[in-house]
């Protein structure tokens, strides 16, 4: 498909709306499934499959799959590393959302922290499109090689947020999620160009990368659920559109070639972006309502 980065752009804003409304359903729904009202802990099997069987649950799913088809047409329009960063407005949107819902206060810093993670993310995606490729480059083993990797860095973070300290585990385990969804979109170029090119069906590539993405794609959305069991939707929302982004560019950059434009300083101004975008994510889990909280439900009285 012929690269249109505005209508990419525009498409990709739209989408946010859509993940944003998603996420502040199913909160409610895994809300309503776990212990702990929601928060601070782990979803049993049962649990999992309760919320398999919610409707409300599965509108939540209609609605990402709805954004995933949009996202989906936009990264054929442009490259990666320039649509997968604006994910990040979704965070605004769930805040807004989830503020109305639940009936919290939201405090300045909060928007504080909202504010460092759009501003980061969108800083990062400029920078991008300034030294945006005209085309990617397909390499099977890269192809392959880069989604194993992505995989292994995805199953150490849900590690710690399945064993690590109560108060990292709704941000792992959502960076979790993230991180496989971030190569997935680079993955989901790399197989619509293989079908563009009419000899799928042949394809070993194809048929390896189509079978990790069903598999990642459940992975990533139990991680996603485990998030949203053990803290606020913001939060999932918030470190899903920071490490999916930057799991899509560094995917980008080394496995499709589209770093070949990117200079030193560049490098060095989307880490910055990077580092100030997640900074804000992790802010805005330790300011939210929802987790203060929690934390003071937690300690033991002195």
């Amino acid at each position: 498909m012929e690269q249109n980065i505005p209508l990419a752009i525009a498409l990709t804003v739209v989408t946010t709306v859509f993940f944003a409304a998603a996420a502040t359903v199913q909160h409610t729904v895994v809300g309503e499934q776990s212990d702990g009202e929601g928060h601070d802990t782990s979803l049993s099997g049962g649990q999992l499959w309760a919320l398999v069987r919610s409707p409300r649950w599965w509108l939540g799913m209609v609605l990402n799959g709805v954004g995933a088809i949009i996202s989906v047409v936009a990264l054929l329009m442009a490259p990666v590393s320039v649509v997968q960063p604006l994910a990040i407005l979704a965070v605004p949107w769930t805040v807004l959302l989830a503020s109305r819902i639940h009936g919290h206060r939201l405090p300045l810093r909060l928007w504080g922290a909202v504010g460092l993670a759009v501003a980061g993310t969108i800083w990062f995606a400029v920078v991008a499109v300034q030294h945006a490729v005209e085309e990617d480059v397909f390499d099977d083993a890269y192809l392959v090689g880069g989604a194993l990797a992505g995989f292994a860095v995805a199953g150490g973070l849900a590690v710690v947020g399945w064993r690590g300290p109560q108060r990292w585990r709704c941000f792992a385990w959502a960076s979790a999620s993230a991180t496989i969804f971030g190569l997935e979109a680079g993955l989901m170029k790399a197989v619509g160009e293989i079908v563009a090119d009419g000899e799928w069906a042949q394809s070993a590539t194809f048929w390896t990368l189509a079978v990790m993405m069903v598999v990642g794609s459940l992975a990533a959305t139990a991680f996603m659920q485990q998030g949203y069991a053990n803290g606020p939707a913001e939060t999932v929302v918030g470190a899903m559109n920071a490490f999916g982004p930057i799991a899509a560019v560094v995917f980008g950059f080394v496995v499709l070639g589209e770093g070949a434009e990117v200079t030193p300083s560049a490098a060095a101004m989307m880490v910055a972006a990077a580092g100030l975008a997640v900074t804000g994510v992790v802010l805005l889990s330790r300011f939210h309502p929802a987790t203060s909280s929690a934390q003071v439900a937690a300690d033991p009285p002195g």
